[in-house]
């Protein structure tokens, strides 16, 4: 039996440029390059028995062969790439290839994407996917998997990332844990992965590491919502981590700032940048989104500057679009973010992801404009914003970016950010990537035009 898993890529929509598409780092490396990839192709890889002949293709980085024979094709789809996995799902059953698709969307919205499958597994697949190919084996796929309860992390074999094009991607991946006891209005980690931390144990992410680290020698990503969510556990790791010398980013909470061992622990263990859910600088849509369990606005200057002086980077993430946002968001935003030498910051646009509480209240408002979900990625406007035109908040998120990465200001928060550094002693090799990512920032701003709605 053959088996290919694939990752779509994303259409290209004329006009528009995706934040992180690889330019940069292709002139860096000389080498197309994409920052990572997604975990849940290896890991079924991982799961699927030896006597299948596995196959992991990543549409972003080659092109799918719809001729070369297959027994089964499994497509894992986010929102922003449900119509692309549609597509390719359309393809392969013209010929008579069986396709099963997962992933958040098809989860969500299973009886939308039975309509492009023979079989669609709602959940996380790993408590199915032994049922999925015994079933394909005898020809009597289901046309729906349902995950009854949560994946068992610390039991689960180790991922295929062998079968990945390794060369192609800046950073390995590895996940340690998975779900999330809070429930931010515009997230849908909650719904999908459950509200309670699962993890792996110290000595399963230590091997992983190892495992990566025998494939390539390179940085690492954490694609854990929150890296820190029990800072024992986290500690342990970091302790674990010294002596492998790797660099890594990680994602976290503001309040990281409040532990000075984390943060020490964190810079020697080689993390470069860490991803902050800042989302707003008002108070009001901080307790509107449901996120003031970690978000004090009160403290982000201060926390800010304290992590930095470890010479940990921030990429900083922020959304427009909130209730409360009217257009003075734009510029406000943009100020605070130079003021506080940010080097780095992404910035979203409110988008109602099917599963999660806003896209439920949204709806009930008759606020959603529509269901085109290749621009349900946080770039493009799919509401009715409250105090703004969705023409002015499309624009004011593009002159956001322009303004936050001219080269003047890109290079004023660069030049404090050093000041910051020297003071603290921070070793100059840490200094370097939080850099390079603050200048790759004005290469994707100088490119921003305005899609059409």
């Amino acid at each position: 039996m053959k088996l290919k898993l694939i990752s779509p890529k994303k259409p290209a929509i004329e006009n528009h440029r995706e934040h992180w598409d690889g330019r940069f780092t292709s002139f860096l490396f000389g080498v197309k390059k994409y920052t990572s990839t997604y975990l849940a192709l290896p890991t079924l890889a991982g799961l699927t028995p030896s006597d299948v002949e596995t196959e992991i293709i990543d549409e972003n980085i080659e092109d799918i062969n719809f001729e070369d024979n297959t027994d089964l094709v499994g497509i894992t789809a986010p929102t922003f790439l449900a119509t692309r996995a549609y597509e390719i799902a359309d393809e392969f059953r013209k010929i008579g290839v069986r396709v099963i698709l997962g992933g958040i969307h098809p989860s969500i919205l299973p009886d939308e994407a039975i309509q492009h499958a023979d079989s669609v597994v709602i959940g996380e697949a790993e408590n199915v996917w032994a049922d999925v190919i015994n079933d394909c084996k005898t020809g009597k796929l289901k046309k729906f998997y349902s995950s009854q309860g949560k994946s068992d992390l610390e039991n689960q074999p180790i991922p295929r990332w062998d079968l990945l094009k390794n060369n192609f991607y800046s950073y390995h991946v590895l996940q340690t844990s998975r779900g999330c006891p809070y429930d931010c209005e515009f997230c849908s980690v909650k719904s999908f992965l459950g509200n309670k931390y699962r993890y792996k144990s110290v000595d399963k992410v230590i091997k992983e590491v190892e495992t990566l680290l025998n494939i390539e020698k390179k940085g690492f990503f954490f694609v854990d919502d929150n890296f820190i969510a029990n800072k024992k556990r986290t500690k342990e790791i970091l302790k674990r981590l010294l002596p492998y010398k790797i660099y890594y980013y990680c994602q976290a909470t503001t309040n990281i700032a409040e532990d000075d061992e984390l943060l020490e622990l964190l810079a020697k263990s080689g993390c470069r940048n860490v991803f902050l859910g800042f989302e707003s600088i008002s108070k009001v849509a901080i307790e509107n989104m449901n996120k003031s369990f970690s978000n004090n606005i009160d403290d982000y200057a201060k926390n800010i500057e304290k992590i930095q002086s470890y010479g940990i980077g921030i990429l900083g993430s922020f959304i427009f679009g909130n209730d409360t946002d009217n257009e003075s968001v734009f510029e406000n935003t943009a100020k605070f973010i130079n003021q506080t030498n940010i080097e780095s910051v992404v910035f979203h646009i409110l988008t109602p992801f099917p599963g999660t509480k806003l896209y439920n209240r949204l709806e009930q408002e008759n606020r959603i404009l529509h269901r085109n979900w290749e621009k349900y990625d946080a770039t493009f406007v799919c509401f009715k914003p409250k105090l703004m035109s969705p023409d002015i908040l499309q624009n004011g998120y593009i002159r956001a970016y322009k303004e936050v990465y001219s080269y003047e200001n890109a290079f004023k928060r660069v030049k404090g950010l050093l000041e910051l550094w020297n003071k603290n002693n921070v070793r100059l090799w840490d200094r370097i990537s939080p850099i390079v990512i603050n200048l790759s920032g004005n290469d994707r701003a100088s490119t921003y035009r305005l899609p059409s709605l």
